[in-house]
């Protein structure tokens, strides 16, 4: 027991022997860091502040990308909806135009059934054509043929014959000549125009009608029911 307090004694006084570590700090010093942690904690306030405001910000334009990437594909949606219909638009458009034009025909062509045939006279339609004919001729520099009172009667019998048998045919007597038949016309004149435009698409046309020698020519025209049965011809001689 002794020996324990005197060790207990020994260690008191060997503490207190035992110079302080301790560091000495002024209040002017303690006061000076003390003020610039309060100024670090401010800073670190303010700027958690900022990265609040920043990660908000952040999360709006991640939210705004999201709403344009929809927008984007909205805008290819109804982008690819117009082209489609614009393509569509261009094909009523020509299919009208199309329609348009058949309807124009079919309106011409009604008006010439409502019209009909049967006042066309067929002297109207025999000098019609002989007024194409020597126009023709004078548009390639040939010479003006007269009315052949003598083949006129070649022709109106071969017209005839047309009419009776129901198909195109020549007279044998004559070397120049071309027949056509018609119906549906309104006019004379449509009907020489027709006449005449059929006869320049065959192979004969220039020897038939823009030939030299011809002096003399005759248009027949001979009707039976709504079609009328021409012959052309042409000779030397009257």
């Amino acid at each position: 027991m002794r020996k324990i307090t005197m060790l207990s004694m020994l260690v008191v006084v060997a503490l207190l022997s035992v110079p302080s570590c301790a560091p000495t700090v002024s209040q002017q010093e303690y006061d000076r860091v003390s003020n610039e942690l309060h100024a670090l904690q401010s800073q670190l306030a303010s700027l958690q502040s900022q990265l609040a405001s920043l990660q908000g910000k952040l999360a709006e334009a991640e939210l705004l990308q999201a709403q344009n990437e929809e927008l984007n594909k909205q805008y290819d949606t109804v982008k690819s909806e117009l082209e489609t219909m614009k393509a569509k638009y261009e094909e009523l458009t020509t299919e009208h135009e199309g329609l348009n034009k058949q309807f124009e025909e079919l309106s011409k062509k009604y008006d010439i059934m409502i019209e009909g045939t049967a006042e066309i006279n067929e002297g109207d339609i025999e000098q019609a054509v002989f007024k194409l004919v020597n126009k023709e001729r004078i548009n390639n520099g040939l010479n003006e043929v007269m009315w052949g009172k003598n083949i006129y009667k070649w022709a109106i019998e071969n017209s005839r014959d047309m009419a009776t048998n129901k198909r195109l045919e020549y007279h044998e007597m004559i070397g120049w000549q071309d027949v056509f038949w018609a119906t549906g016309y309104g006019t004379a004149d449509g009907i020489a125009n027709a006449a005449l435009t059929i006869w320049k698409n065959r192979k004969l046309y220039e020897r038939n009608f823009l030939s030299p020698g011809a002096n003399y020519c005759a248009v027949a025209v001979y009707k039976s029911g709504e079609i009328f049965y021409i012959t052309y011809v042409a000779d030397y001689f009257r």
